[in-house]
Protein backbone atom coordinates (compact mmCIF):
# COMPACT_ATOMS: atom_id res chain seq x y z
CA UNK A 1 0.00 0.00 0.00
CA UNK A 2 1.38 3.38 -1.03
CA UNK A 3 1.49 5.94 1.75
CA UNK A 4 -0.61 9.06 1.12
CA UNK A 5 2.44 11.34 1.39
CA UNK A 6 4.27 9.39 -1.34
CA UNK A 7 1.24 9.39 -3.63
CA UNK A 8 0.92 13.15 -3.15
CA UNK A 9 4.60 13.69 -4.04
CA UNK A 10 4.24 11.59 -7.19
CA UNK A 11 1.09 13.42 -8.29
CA UNK A 12 2.84 16.79 -7.79
CA UNK A 13 5.79 15.56 -9.83
CA UNK A 14 3.51 14.41 -12.66
CA UNK A 15 1.78 17.81 -12.60
CA UNK A 16 5.15 19.56 -12.93
CA UNK A 17 6.04 17.33 -15.88
CA UNK A 18 2.72 18.03 -17.60
CA UNK A 19 3.09 21.78 -17.02
CA UNK A 20 6.44 21.68 -18.80
CA UNK A 21 5.08 19.85 -21.85
CA UNK A 22 5.42 16.17 -21.05
CA UNK A 23 2.58 13.85 -21.96
CA UNK A 24 2.39 11.06 -19.42
CA UNK A 25 -0.02 8.24 -20.25
CA UNK A 26 0.56 6.18 -17.11
CA UNK A 27 2.67 6.38 -13.97
CA UNK A 28 3.50 3.54 -11.59
CA UNK A 29 5.15 3.53 -8.19
CA UNK A 30 7.25 0.42 -7.61
CA UNK A 31 9.82 -0.83 -5.13
CA UNK A 32 9.67 -0.19 -1.40
CA UNK A 33 7.12 2.62 -1.72
CA UNK A 34 4.72 0.31 -3.56
CA UNK A 35 5.21 -2.43 -0.97
CA UNK A 36 4.76 0.03 1.89
CA UNK A 37 8.05 -0.86 3.58
CA UNK A 38 9.84 2.37 2.69
CA UNK A 39 11.58 4.61 5.20
CA UNK A 40 11.83 8.40 5.19
CA UNK A 41 15.03 8.29 3.14
CA UNK A 42 13.91 5.64 0.61
CA UNK A 43 13.92 6.46 -3.08
CA UNK A 44 10.55 6.99 -4.72
CA UNK A 45 10.76 4.71 -7.76
CA UNK A 46 8.43 5.80 -10.56
CA UNK A 47 7.95 4.39 -14.04
CA UNK A 48 6.58 6.96 -16.47
CA UNK A 49 4.93 5.57 -19.60
CA UNK A 50 4.35 7.80 -22.61
CA UNK A 51 4.33 7.75 -26.40
CA UNK A 52 6.91 10.53 -26.26
CA UNK A 53 9.38 8.05 -24.75
CA UNK A 54 9.11 5.71 -27.76
CA UNK A 55 12.53 6.93 -28.88
CA UNK A 56 16.21 6.10 -28.64
CA UNK A 57 17.03 9.72 -27.79
CA UNK A 58 18.77 9.61 -24.40
CA UNK A 59 18.10 13.33 -23.93
CA UNK A 60 14.36 12.78 -24.03
CA UNK A 61 14.48 9.60 -21.95
CA UNK A 62 16.57 11.22 -19.22
CA UNK A 63 14.81 14.60 -19.21
CA UNK A 64 12.25 13.71 -16.48
CA UNK A 65 15.22 13.66 -14.05
CA UNK A 66 15.64 17.41 -14.49
CA UNK A 67 12.34 18.08 -12.74
CA UNK A 68 12.80 15.89 -9.68
CA UNK A 69 14.54 18.70 -7.78
CA UNK A 70 11.44 20.86 -8.15
CA UNK A 71 9.39 18.36 -6.16
CA UNK A 72 11.44 15.85 -4.13
CA UNK A 73 15.05 14.72 -4.42
CA UNK A 74 14.05 11.12 -3.61
CA UNK A 75 12.20 10.69 -6.92
CA UNK A 76 13.87 8.16 -9.24
CA UNK A 77 12.01 8.26 -12.57
CA UNK A 78 12.36 5.69 -15.34
CA UNK A 79 10.90 6.74 -18.70
CA UNK A 80 9.50 3.97 -20.91
CA UNK A 81 7.74 4.25 -24.25
CA UNK A 82 4.14 3.07 -24.47
CA UNK A 83 4.92 0.55 -27.22
CA UNK A 84 7.75 -0.97 -25.21
CA UNK A 85 5.71 -1.10 -22.01
CA UNK A 86 2.85 -2.91 -23.78
CA UNK A 87 4.94 -5.40 -25.73
CA UNK A 88 8.19 -5.91 -23.81
CA UNK A 89 8.63 -9.35 -22.32
CA UNK A 90 12.38 -9.22 -21.73
CA UNK A 91 12.82 -6.36 -19.30
CA UNK A 92 12.86 -7.52 -15.68
CA UNK A 93 12.04 -3.99 -14.49
CA UNK A 94 8.97 -3.66 -16.72
CA UNK A 95 7.80 -7.09 -15.58
CA UNK A 96 8.21 -6.09 -11.91
CA UNK A 97 6.25 -2.88 -12.49
CA UNK A 98 3.47 -4.77 -14.28
CA UNK A 99 3.21 -7.31 -11.44
CA UNK A 100 3.91 -5.24 -8.33
CA UNK A 101 3.65 -1.58 -9.34
CA UNK A 102 0.89 0.68 -8.08
CA UNK A 103 -0.73 2.63 -10.89
CA UNK A 104 -1.11 6.29 -9.99
CA UNK A 105 -2.50 7.39 -13.34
Amino acid sequence: MVKAEIESVVKRYISVLKETGFTIDHAYIYGSCARGDNSSDSDIDIMLVSDMFDTDDDGILSSPWLYTVKVDHRIEPVAVGSRRFKSDTGSPLIEIVKKEGVKIM
